[in-house]
């Protein structure tokens, strides 16, 4: 299964899902399968995206694109922006040039003391 979600202006987004299966002819599972997704998990996903949509209009958002929660109380996506943090420097690793990767080691390194002390 390929899912994208494509921009399509400021408050619109265009979704697709396709699907790939081993043989022209579907399992009962997989018929069920997409059919859940379509009329169950869509629907909640649709439910809750406008609903985010809607709050993010209101004055009293004050977040980025990730929730931040500074007490850790777990209702946050800390894990989510370090996963994103991992991909990021697996990529840089990727194009940088040795000086740069030193450079960025030492700044890991500064990082990671400081919150540690």
């Amino acid at each position: 299964m390929v899912f994208q979600v494509l921009p399509a202006g400021p408050e619109r987004t265009v979704e697709t899902w396709d699907f790939f299966f081993e043989s022209a002819e579907l399992e009962s599972a997989e018929v069920e399968g997409a059919r859940y997704i379509d009329e169950v998990l869509q629907v909640q996903d649709i439910a809750i995206v406008e609903s985010v949509q809607r709050g993010m209009r209101t004055p009293a958002y004050d977040q980025g694109r990730i929730v931040y929660d500074p007490a850790g109380t777990g209702l946050s996506e800390h894990g989510v922006h370090h996963f994103h943090g991992l991909v990021l420097d697996a990529y840089r690793a990727l194009v940088q040039q040795p000086e740069q990767a030193a450079i960025r080691a030492v700044d890991q390194e500064y990082v990671a003391n400081r919150a540690v002390s």
